[in-house]
């Protein structure tokens, strides 16, 4: 059947778009290989194979809908390209920052929570029911296990609670380790997880290690006067993805950001030094009134060794350098204090023993803070001997 003008140019300029749209993809993506160009650029060979085809059969009263494909080739062809150059560029605008850590964009593994503000989703692979990294936990605990509970941030996070695990159990095989711990979280996090789930988890030792997080300059308000509210709209959670993943959006909220405000950090942290004592305090309370004894690790660094990188101001984790240095001990200070003032509180201090040693280059990733696999097998040892000599004799 022979086509009208119409089509003939509908086609050449749905083509056209698409085809040039599709060699910018390509382009691009042997510049900079990112996953989410080499994808696109697959999908969009599909549809301007299926784009031209439709084009071609619409008939009769069907020709109306030309002018959709009109209209599609006119957005493709200006935003395809721009997307694409714009992460090209690295470019990212987090309108919504409520944390330091994390950003809006690395919350995908999370899924909001009104008490601990976010968590694992538990239907992740390696997640339990409770949201945390770790298999089911057995309720209540089997008779003659030795549970011991881990409660910190990332870098508790990172896995040696199971390396402590395994070295326990070659001393008793009933020994069990729980790492409740996750990416962001400040000691404020760590109460709540305390008081919601202590009496359900009936750990026999505890070990709690914050302080990255709580001195993390606050966005919006501080930790204890956050107010997170959990939308079940699938709209809301569609549309919060859409943002999060379309970086022209973002283009267009940071050009609108002058009118519509900008989100900067407060002149405070995330948890103050008096609410990091008290919150401390409080989880010690909590696991003093059941018997439960209490280990509270100072946070270990290269920083003190061999500098703040520049990240950790860029990023406006904080106000300076010199600021860094001095709340890192500051809060490690704190939790030296805190170890103090109970007898059934210990204090592994791992700043001391690890943040000044020859090796400490080695111990760290580039930020200085989170563990190199060496680093946690370092980390595994010290607490596992401190284990040993106080709680295992």
């Amino acid at each position: 059947m022979q086509q009208s003008a119409e089509h003939r140019i509908t086609r050449i300029i749905f083509a056209g778009s698409f085809l040039i749209s599709t060699v910018i993809l390509v382009v691009l993506s042997l510049k900079t290989p990112i996953r989410s160009n080499i994808a696109a650029s697959y999908m969009l060979g599909i549809m301007l194979v299926a784009g031209t085809m439709i084009i071609g059969a619409l008939t009769g009263r069907y020709r109306r809908f030309l002018g959709f494909f009109l209209l599609i080739s006119v957005l493709n062809i200006i935003l395809v390209p721009a997307e694409a150059y714009i992460r090209s560029k690295g470019f990212r605008y987090e309108s919504g920052i409520q944390f330091g850590y994390p950003r809006p964009y690395q919350f995908s593994p999370f899924e909001p929570d009104e008490k601990l503000f976010w968590k694992f989703a538990p239907s992740q692979p390696g997640i339990n029911s409770y949201g945390f990294r770790g298999p089911e936990v057995r309720s209540p605990k089997p008779p003659g296990t030795y549970r011991i509970v881990f409660v910190g941030n990332s870098c508790t996070y990172q896995g040696f609670p199971h390396i402590i695990e395994l070295i326990l159990r070659d001393r008793d095989p009933k020994i069990e380790c729980l790492n409740f711990a996750t990416p962001g979280y400040t000691s404020y996090q760590g109460k709540v997880i305390v008081k919601s789930y202590i009496d359900e988890l009936e750990p026999d030792l505890l070990v709690v290690s914050f302080g990255w997080n709580d001195r993390w300059l606050a966005y919006g308000s501080i930790d204890e006067e956050k107010t997170i509210i959990v939308s079940h709209s699938r709209l809301a959670e569609a549309l919060k993805t859409i943002y999060s993943n379309w970086r022209t959006l973002q283009f267009f909220r940071k050009t609108l950001a002058p009118l519509l405000g900008r989100i900067e950090p407060l002149d405070t942290s995330r948890v103050p030094i008096d609410y990091f004592y008290r919150n401390l305090r409080e989880i010690g309370g909590e696991c003093e009134k059941r018997g439960i004894p209490v280990i509270f690790a100072t946070e270990p660094s290269s920083h003190p060794s061999l500098g703040v990188p520049d990240f950790i101001i860029k990023s406006k984790y904080a106000a300076s350098k010199e600021s860094s240095l001095a709340l890192f001990n500051d809060y490690n200070d704190a939790a030296r204090m805190i170890a103090g003032e109970s007898d059934t509180w210990r204090l592994v201090d791992l700043d001391s023993l690890i943040s000044h040693r020859l090796d400490v280059r080695e111990i760290f990733t580039g930020d200085g803070l989170h563990f190199s696999q060496g680093g946690l097998a370092l980390v595994a040892e010290i607490e596992s001997r401190f284990i040993i000599r106080h709680f295992l004799k």
